[in-house]
């Protein structure tokens, strides 16, 4: 099964649908499953640098906060493991017209940087959230999940 490693807590946020899109700096043509990998790095480090970026930082780092504190906190989100398999349908081409289309929560949640912005992932709201992480080391890019074969008998849960 292929296999994406997402930075938590976009990980987090994809899988429990608070975000739809993954940016990206480039383009797929692969669509079908494909299992969702938190990656290793701490979430503390990642909020630290939004928290560096000002004011703006500081209010993503408060929506992430208020969106995970119903789900045990940022403190209990797992890293270094699959966490679940999602269905990536389409990969945008971020534009204006596609930028003026997204929520603020969407957006927020989101690298939409002009330098950065060049493709949004689009994920269905269907698939299934694994019962208890998997650990498994990630990869840059997509990356096969030897475990993904075995999928059917892993208990998830919608």
């Amino acid at each position: 099964m292929k296999a994406i490693t997402i930075r938590q807590p976009w990980a987090s946020l994809l899988v429990l649908g608070y975000k739809q899109y993954e940016t990206r700096c480039w383009r797929t043509m692969y669509r079908g499953p494909l299992a969702i990998h938190a990656g290793k790095m701490p979430v503390k480090d990642t909020l630290a640098e939004l928290m560096a970026q000002g004011r703006e930082g500081r209010r993503i780092v408060e929506a992430v906060e208020m969106a995970l504190e119903g789900h045990g906190g940022i403190d209990h989100i797992p890293h270094g493991a699959i966490i679940a398999v999602r269905n990536l349908v389409r990969c945008n081409v971020v534009d204006e017209c596609f930028l003026s289309g997204l929520t603020n929560q969407e957006y927020m949640f989101g690298d939409y940087r002009p330098d950065r912005r060049r493709y949004a992932w689009e994920f269905d709201s269907g698939g299934q959230n694994l019962v208890a992480p998997i650990p498994a080391n990630g990869s840059q890019g997509l990356w096969d999940w030897e475990e993904g074969d075995r999928f059917a008998g892993i208990p998830t849960r919608r």
